[in-house]
Order: C-alpha cells, then structure tokens, then sequence
C-alpha cells in the first residue's frame, strides 16, 4: 500500500487506528493478555475488543496459544506496526513543516522594527534587547517574528552568534535577629559600604528586620520571597545580587543555592559578610 494512502487509512479510519492501538498494547504485554486490561485502557467495551480479537486473528495478525489468555503477534503483525508507526511519524513531521512549528526567543525592542528584519542582539540586566544588525555592539543576530516600537515584547526565529551573559553574583549580608537587637544591632556605616562595593542590580530581603534596615538606608527591596531561587536565577542571567537575612537564615539560604547549583550544573557564586555591631 502506498505511504500516503497508508496514512490516510490508520488516521481517517477509527478502525484501523483501534486495531493499532491494540495490536501496540498486545506487543506490550505478550503473551498473557486479558481483553479487559486493554479494554480499560483505550476506553472501549470488553465486546467491541473481543470482536476485534476476532477479526485480527482471522486477518493473520493475532495467534491464540493452547492457555487461556495466551496471544502472540504474527510476523505479519509485527510488520505492520512498524509500518503503521512509520506512518504516524512521516505525518507528524509534515504537520510540523507545514506550521514551521519553532521556538521562539524573546526580547525588547529599542527601535521600532518589522517582521522579517535582521536585527543584532545584546543581553542588558538578564534580558535580551535588539540593537541594528550592523550596531558593532550586537553580539549576535535573528529575525524578527512580528512588527514591534521601542519597548516593547518581540519574538525571534533564526538566533545566530552568541549573546554573552556575564556571570552575576550573590552578597548575603548576615543581619541578627531580633533577640540580639535586630536592625537596631546593625552597623549601618559597614552595610552601606558593602551596597556601594557590590553594586547590586536587585536588592533582595527576608524577614522583619532586614525590611526595617532597608527602609533605615531608604533602599527599596527587588525580591522579597523565593529569595533562593530568584537570586539564583537573576545570579545566572548575570545580575549582582544583594541579599540581607537574619542570622539563622543564612545556612537555608547557602543551602538552597548549593542545591541549585548541583541540580543544574551551574557555579553560581556567593559571599556571606556580617553586618552586626
């Protein structure tokens, strides 16, 4: 049978696809098969499967050996699952070419651009802008998926080059806690000396004083919860974080982020400073 009209047959005809889907679960499970087992599986009566037993065996595709519940797939049968499975893959990969299914990178737009447009790539605070494809600044390129003005979201097909992401990284400043006097027990001079060195990009905070030591240096907070993994995830994109939790926090929060290191194989690095009297 010819390949196209074999996939218009097990796609277009229940039959035919349900006599698949039972020979596959057959070839699975030989040779102690109970219809009912497959009955509940693909959702169709324990008769309806019994006839299509049946009809399979009289077709040469199902033998019954001398025990009960005893079945075994011809060669025949074999074949033509193969055939069937070759089938269903040679239709899913001319689906996928014919809606030219692919991923697409997000980014901004710092001038306005058209779909079908080269534009040049750079990577600013974690996230990804457009820049003139011959900007000698751009460190990689793409087409642009879809119009867009400056500011705003686009998607983009075809990245060539590589946008380098500088490796960010993380300063927890170690804050005592309310029993030991809490933001009225910090050295403020040495905690503002420590912000001006580091820089951050995005202030994180956990807990009750470290919010009220925040609000003593008029500082705003970036990242209040999850401060593990966002200070992680923006430490990969290459953001410096800047992170203030109470003393007893500390060993979670080093803890967590060694875990997310080893889980994802990355090196994200860390500093713990005290910031106590």
């Amino acid at each position: 049978m010819p390949k196209k009209a074999n996939q218009t047959l097990i796609l277009k005809e229940k039959g035919e696809f349900t006599k698949f889907q039972i020979l596959l679960e057959i070839q699975r499970n030989q040779p102690h098969i109970k219809q009912k087992d497959i009955s509940e599986k693909l959702g169709i009566t324990i008769q309806a499967i019994s006839k299509y037993f049946k009809k399979l065996a009289k077709e040469g595709y199902l033998e019954a050996g001398s025990e009960r519940a005893d079945y075994r797939l011809t060669p025949k049968a074999v074949a033509k699952l193969r055939e069937d499975i070759r089938a269903l893959e040679s239709y899913v990969t001319e689906v996928k070419h014919d809606l030219r299914i692919e991923h697409a990178w997000p980014a901004i737009a710092t001038q306005p651009v058209k779909a079908g447009q080269e534009v040049g790539l750079i990577m600013k605070e974690g996230v990804m802008y457009t820049v003139l494809s011959s900007d000698s600044v751009a460190e990689a390129k793409g087409i642009v998926l879809a119009d867009a003005e400056p500011g705003e979201d686009l998607g983009l097909k075809e990245l060539r080059g590589k946008v380098k992401i500088k490796q960010g990284k993380i300063l927890i400043v170690k804050l005592p806690s309310i029993r030991k006097g809490g933001s009225r027990a910090v050295d403020l001079a040495k905690l503002q000396a420590f912000y001006e060195e580091f820089k951050p990009d995005r202030v994180g905070v956990m807990g009750a004083v470290g919010r009220a030591v925040l609000n003593k240096l008029e500082l705003k907070a970036d990242i209040e919860f999850g401060i593990s993994r966002s200070a992680a995830i923006a430490a990969s994109r290459g953001l410096n974080v800047f992170v203030l939790v109470v003393g007893r926090m500390v060993n979670r929060m080093i803890q967590e982020i060694d875990q997310i290191n080893m889980r994802s194989n990355k090196e994200i690095i860390y500093e713990v400073k005290d910031a106590q009297n």
